[in-house]
């Protein structure tokens, strides 16, 4: 054989070699990321039933517009949407949430639905943000993961109905009052406790809210960093806040110059010099 076309027989077959190897990769390939299966409730167009039905999940969006229901439990909470198929432990109403189902305690003061029984906060003894109850207005309901929740249960903070000054300071500059240091909501009130045991200074503002009888109630405090911070989110509902940028002390120290205070109109918070005058208001647990 002449050795062009020997030449050419080789390249041929070098060709056909190449082109079938792509093929060879695709299919293994494909078995590594075989597309994701999910089952949902189909409405069936045709026998105007519905049914249960297999799809790759890249085509959900498609059913999606269409009405059909997800039934592979999205958030693994056990429950799955109502669904006409009859498929599942049914009555989800958000999926895409395990701590909301119908096996789920109805958390007070959160404005959801947490039991999906079609109602918001009941069975919560009628207590919401902004209602006048022991001594003054309700600033905050304790949610889970607060100290001192209590499933089943509400506690939280009761803000003073009006300001107790617009012009007291912290109080001893250059000094660190140990302990008083907390942030966290129920810091507050032990925070405040140091405060007044660690600075004589008179007219400061853990000493007026310590020192407060209102409305029958003696174990006022002032609200630690983060306390303030649910009085500035429901100042609305609270009511009697100096309007504009006016700063709010709070009892959570930041070194032995500074602590933190809260601008009520913008909710910036700030470590200004504790020497510095600003508003008081006092708040309790409840």
């Amino acid at each position: 054989m002449p050795l062009l076309s020997i030449l050419l027989v080789t390249a041929c077959q070098k060709e056909i070699s190449t082109d079938k190897e792509p093929e060879q990769i695709a299919s293994v390939s494909g078995n590594k990321t075989s597309p994701q299966k999910i089952n949902i409730c189909h409405y069936d167009a045709v026998t105007k039933t519905w049914k249960t039905k297999t799809i790759n999940l890249t085509a959900w969006p498609e059913h999606q517009v269409h009405g059909d229901i997800r039934l592979d439990d999205q958030d693994g909470d056990g429950y799955l949407p109502n669904n006409k198929c009859g498929y599942g432990a049914q009555g989800d109403c958000n999926d895409n949430n395990a701590a909301i189902n119908p096996g789920a305690t109805e958390i007070c003061g959160n404005n959801i639905d947490d039991n999906c029984n079609g109602q918001v906060d009941e069975d919560c003894g009628s207590l919401n943000i902004g209602d006048e109850y022991q001594g003054g207005k309700i600033a905050y309901i304790l949610q889970p993961g607060d100290p001192g929740y209590v499933a089943n249960e509400t506690h939280g903070l009761i803000a003073a109905p009006s300001d107790h000054s617009t012009f007291a300071p912290w109080g001893c500059r250059s000094t660190a009052i140990s302990g008083a240091d907390g942030t966290a909501i129920g810091t507050g009130n032990q925070n405040t406790i140091d405060i007044m045991a660690g600075c004589a200074t008179a007219g400061i503002a853990a000493r007026i809210c310590g020192d407060l009888v209102l409305n029958g109630y003696d174990d006022w405090y002032l609200p630690s960093k983060d306390e303030l911070n649910q009085l500035y989110i429901n100042r609305v509902a609270i009511g009697g806040f100096t309007d504009g940028e006016f700063e709010y002390w709070s009892s959570s120290e930041s070194d032995e110059e500074a602590a933190w205070v809260q601008e009520i109109g913008s909710g910036l918070q700030f470590a200004l010099y504790k020497s510095y005058y600003y508003s008081v208001r006092a708040v309790r647990a409840f």
